[in-house]
């Protein structure tokens, strides 16, 4: 394959001050937008209400560590058992009991309810357990997990703050790099009033928010704090899902993906030609229209075609099941069954509804790594949008993309538009602007009927037909119809089949014409040579009399002359030498 390849590149971690070293939380896209994780040996709090994944960030966090970078972490839990924790974890596939207990230890901190109902405790016994787990785990990270309900049980809020001054005093002289969770008030993004003063001692503050939007329950991240080092201060959404959490977060922040100079089929050839040879490998293809307009057949025909180039290709459809795509695309002779069964292709329909579309890309995202596919259709994008909003879905439409190109994955991606934007040269969630190539569908009503229409709108980096074509569909296979114009109107279906026709009459009764008019000639040609040939004839004929008659002629007037000089011999006459003179001269002559 012919490429040219381009080196990622982050504009953040080149602006990362090098005096504040950061650890990597093995959170998908955190890292990123922190130029590297937290901050080494200082102390990050965590804010957020319930079900936001707090625990989870803390825990995943440990764990990275752990498995990945050799630094010994401790879990501290307030508000749960060790035990709880660990089973609530199961899920995620992080094996935490195989990491044991010298890599990942744990600390249960509940206080015993005869010293709650007492409410004067301070965390000088806590802290002296937890110096000596450090020690003989000799540690590198901490969670506190639920701090706040710890301090929740001193009614004193003055010695809630000096408690937590002691605890951030502990973690500086011990040089572990610390995470503290804490509650946060409903809708809002700081801590309960009581403990505000937790995001002032912080070097880092991250909080975590649990909204509903449309009906849809999405979360979000926001990277509110970090001394000493450039980071996205924006709000962006993550998801938990079976790998733990993963946070909407693009490779770099400058673009750099692989760029190939080779071409791959769209699986119709005539769609090859018109856009100068296929697509470009590794790039991304917008297919937009109404219902019915044979996008999901299009995106088929480029999965057949690559899965018969043996590549490992991935299908994802939105609320339609596979096997009922499988049928449908049989009618036009595509045959996805075989490729399916081969184990080139992998077909997976998801619900649109069921999950927010951040779970939707973290799905795609692993789909595709278990899948090592090499090319990626996906129909509709556009289904990202219910009940989530345009906004969300783009981010989402945009990672999907990003993701693509980043892998060197070529992908193909059909875009639903309302029966009212059917003529509209845009698309829901702007998905065309970041598409290398956009194709439109749409219907042509002529002579009482509906056909379907392609047109390239664009297509980056190579000359391509800005023809309307007809696309027509049959037990054949997919393919384009010549452009048949009309009185400078394009003509498709029936009508144009109709006309076809009737230039075809008019072209037979033409040439019927023309042949009768040239055997006509013909035979005109061949009297006009007859007649040539007789009056050849006739004037042979009519020389050769002539010829003879003049020998005739010359014959008798020779014998005439001989005679009368012989009369005149015989008589004697003078004027004989005169005659014979005069003969000799005309005969001369």
């Amino acid at each position: 394959m012919t490429s040219i390849r381009t080196r990622k590149h982050s504009s953040m971690a080149s602006n990362r001050n090098p005096a504040v070293g950061s650890v990597e939380t093995g959170v998908a896209g955190f890292d990123e937008i922190t130029a590297g994780g937290l901050p080494r040996g200082r102390v990050t709090v965590m804010l957020g209400g319930p079900g936001t994944g707090k625990t989870i960030f803390g825990v995943q966090t440990l764990v990275a560590g752990a498995r990945d970078h050799d630094e010994p972490g401790i879990l501290v839990a307030f508000e749960e058992s060790a035990q709880q924790v660990f089973a609530n974890m199961a899920s995620f596939g992080w094996d935490l009991p195989g990491l044991g207990p010298k890599r990942l230890g744990v600390l249960d901190a509940q206080l015993p309810q005869s010293v709650v109902q007492g409410g004067d405790f301070d965390l000088f016994g806590l802290l002296a357990m937890l110096t000596a787990k450090v020690k003989a785990m000799r540690a590198k990270r901490v969670v506190l997990d639920g701090l706040d309900v710890l301090l929740a049980h001193l009614e004193d809020p003055a010695q809630a703050r000096r408690e937590v001054l002691r605890l951030r005093e502990w973690l500086q002289d011990s040089r572990l790099t610390a995470l503290i969770t804490a509650k946060a008030e409903p809708n809002e993004l700081r801590p309960t009033r009581q403990y505000e003063f937790l995001q002032f001692m912080a070097d880092c503050v991250v909080t975590l928010e649990h909204r509903l939007i449309g009906g849809m329950a999405l979360r979000f991240m926001r990277v509110a704090k970090y001394r000493g080092s450039a980071h996205s201060a924006n709000e962006l959404p993550f998801v938990i899902g079976s790998a733990g959490i993963e946070v909407a977060a693009l490779a770099a922040s400058e673009l750099r993906h692989p760029v190939s100079l080779t071409r791959v089929s769209s699986g119709i050839s005539r769609l090859d030609t018109m856009l100068g040879g296929g697509y470009y490998r590794g790039s991304s293809t917008l297919i937009s229209g109404v219902p019915g307009t044979a996008k999901t057949t299009l995106g088929a025909a480029f999965a057949d075609a690559a899965c018969r180039r043996r590549e490992r290709t991935l299908l994802i459809s939105f609320d339609e099941a596979p096997e009922q795509i499988v049928r449908n695309v049989k009618s036009v002779g595509l045959d996805l069954a075989r490729h399916i069964a081969s184990g080139a292709l992998r077909l997976s329909s998801l619900r649109s509804r069921v999950a927010s579309p951040e779970s939707h890309v973290a799905r795609i995202r692993g789909l595709l790594r278990e899948h090592k596919a090499k090319n990626l259709v996906i129909d509709p994008i556009s289904a990202l949008a219910q009940g989530a909003g345009d906004g969300i879905a783009q981010e989402a439409a945009i990672q999907i993309v990003d993701l693509a190109k980043s892998l060197g994955v070529t992908s193909v991606i059909t875009s639903l538009l309302g029966n009212k934007a059917a003529f509209a040269e845009e698309t829901p969630m702007a998905v065309s602007t970041i598409a290398d190539t956009w194709m439109h569908l749409t219907y042509v009503n002529q002579g009482g009927e509906r056909n379907r229409a392609l047109t390239i709108i664009k297509s980056r980096g190579t000359s391509h037909s800005n023809q309307v074509r007809e696309l027509v569909l049959s037990k054949d296979g997919v393919t384009l119809a010549d452009v048949y114009a009309s009185n400078g109107e394009v003509l498709m279906g029936t009508l144009r089949w109709q006309k076809e026709d009737e230039e075809r009459r008019r072209l037979e009764l033409n040439s019927r014409d023309a042949e009768l008019q040239e055997r006509e000639a013909e035979l005109a040609l061949a009297e006009t040579d007859a007649r040539g040939q007789l009056l050849s004839g006739e004037r042979a004929v009519r020389k050769a009399a002539l010829e003879r008659l003049r020998t005739v002629r010359t014959a008798e007037f020779g014998q005439a002359s001989a005679l009368a000089l012989e009369h005149k011999h015989r008589r004697g006459s003078d004027d004989l030498g005169l005659v014979r003179s005069k003969k000799a001269r005309r005969l001369h002559k």
